[in-house]
């Protein structure tokens, strides 16, 4: 419990200082959203920010959202993990089959998500990619590129601080 708790703590602050970037989306990070969309020939991805109880949407393709509540989201259950969270039937699982976005708009069956994880070690959002119909697994190698992106956007959320002068 505790330690969750310091956990929470760290990725709270790590992302007050990311969301010194802006406030809202950030066309900067579009490529990672574009590519991974591409790579899993999926109609929406999605790159963000989450702590405390909000996530907050970086860059998007194919929904037009800025900001959630966390627990309405797959993406916290990505944080925290060594690999990428994969879910081919939504409705089926019971963590994901009530949260408004399967029930309702955009009716998702098929995420994946990697941690978006900082120098430090802290995971501060996930790159994900989302499907209204179900699929089948992931390849191998969509799972390492996937997991690849999420590093490179990763590196560019912290080269932007650097260049700001910030520190995370």
């Amino acid at each position: 419990m505790f330690k969750s708790l310091l956990r929470e703590r760290r990725r709270s602050i790590a992302v007050h200082g990311l969301a010194r970037l802006e406030a809202s989306a950030e066309p900067a990070f579009d490529r990672f959203v574009g590519a991974a969309a591409a790579a899993f020939h999926a109609p929406i991805a999605a790159l963000s920010l989450i702590h405390d109880d909000v996530q907050a949407i970086k860059a998007a393709r194919g929904i037009a959202l800025h900001c959630m509540p966390r627990q309405a989201g797959f993406c916290s259950f990505a944080l925290d993990r060594d690999g990428v969270l994969e879910c081919c039937a939504a409705l089926d699982d019971p963590r994901f089959a009530k949260l408004p976005g399967v029930v309702g708009e955009p009716h998702i069956r098929y995420y994946i998500g990697a941690p978006l994880r900082l120098l430090s070690g802290v995971d501060v959002g996930a790159l994900c990619v989302v499907d209204t119909v179900e699929r089948p697994p992931a390849s191998t190698d969509q799972k390492a590129y996937l997991l690849g992106l999420a590093r490179q956007a990763s590196q560019a959320l912290e080269a932007r601080l650097d260049i700001l002068g910030y520190a995370a």
